[in-house]
């Protein structure tokens, strides 16, 4: 209990801890998934409406803008960047669980973006299907950014009742 206080209490001191825990999940589930997926392509079946497969994708979460070309790497690279290192202090006068939404977005945004300095491109690997339709690929980074804009958008409802 105490330790979850002191969190709550010093948040304001650690304002990358969210996006900095965000993205070792993220690149560390990368590189395993690098390893073991992509230098020999294969699918690998977790439940009958999840596959882990390996996915380059150059565009922005879940596969948008994905044929946006080298100018389009540098321009989500560059935004993700600054908006990871923007984010965390824009938000430090957030409420508690806001601060977290916004943490896991930085986190996200800075996980993707060093996706695309290192390879170019982004390692997406998730695949939730439903018979043979298939929701788009997509990572931890893409996971944690739409946790975080949940998070806030319930955050901030929550406040305003």
């Amino acid at each position: 209990m105490d330790f979850f206080f002191n969190l709550k209490n010093n948040f304001r001191l650690s304002i990358f801890y969210i996006p900095f825990c965000a993205l070792v999940i993220d690149q560390i589930s990368k590189y395993f998934i690098y390893t073991t997926l992509f230098l020999e392509f294969r699918v690998v079946k977790i439940f009958p409406v999840l596959n882990l497969v390996p996915v380059w994708n150059s565009g922005i979460s879940f596969g948008m803008f994905d044929d946006s070309g080298d100018l389009g790497k540098i321009i989500f690279t560059t935004l993700g960047l600054t908006f990871g290192l923007i984010i965390p202090f824009y938000t430090v006068n957030w409420n508690f669980y806001e601060r977290i939404g916004s943490g896991l977005i930085s986190g996200g945004a800075f996980g993707n973006s060093f996706d695309r300095i290192i390879h170019g491109s982004v390692i997406d690997f998730i695949d939730f299907h439903w018979k043979q339709i298939h929701f788009p690929t997509f990572n931890f980074a893409d996971t944690f950014i739409s946790l975080g804009v949940a998070i806030i958008f319930f955050a901030s409802f929550k406040k305003e009742n």
